[in-house]
């Protein structure tokens, strides 16, 4: 038989021991981290109806490669107002027709950190010119994508795109 005190010391031990446990276990948490958040678009320029191809640029910092302009979304702004002025700054393009695409946020995009890129397509009906991030600015037609030449993972947003074009259906999200 067991005695009272021995009993309650038995009892406390038990119940005790997995709590003291996990308190080991517990992680130190990390600070919040949030991805960047970055917009593209992808730009059809038309001279009056005819298609003549989309905007491309070659990039003027690291990582170099050709890239679908874009950039990134500042503090108090919309993604509509950011893609519109880094247009703007970049391939010097006002938008027409802007309509959301798809959104990538594969945390492997961009080698340099995590960034979640909404992307757009839009109409322009002039020739890009280069400014801000780009060091050219050019019009490619959809036979001549270089694809082996695409920073980040442009190659993606655009079969995306080009199969969007082919079929009309939108990208679904492939890992929901």
């Amino acid at each position: 038989m067991i005695k009272p005190l021995k009993k309650y010391t038995l009892l406390l031990t038990i119940t005790l021991a997995p709590l003291l446990a996990s308190t080991e276990e517990i992680a130190v948490k990390q600070p919040h981290k949030p991805p960047i958040l970055t917009t593209t678009a992808i730009i059809e320029v038309y001279k009056g109806e005819d298609f003549q191809g989309i905007v491309l640029i070659e990039r003027g910092k690291a990582p170099f490669g050709k890239a679908i302009p874009g950039g990134k979304v500042e503090y108090g702004e919309t993604v509509e107002n950011a893609i519109r002025r880094e247009m703007l700054e970049e391939v010097n393009l006002t938008l027409e027709d802007l309509r959301q695409f798809h959104v990538y946020s594969d945390p492997t995009r961009d080698f340099r950190h995590h960034s979640v890129e909404v992307t757009h397509i839009a109409k322009a009906y002039e020739a890009p010119l280069a400014g801000d991030d780009a060091a050219k600015a050019f019009i490619v037609s959809l036979k001549e994508i270089p694809w082996k030449e695409l920073a980040f993972d442009h190659a993606l947003m655009l079969k995306d795109y080009l199969n969007w074009k082919e079929s009309g259906a939108f990208v679904a999200i492939s890992k929901p």
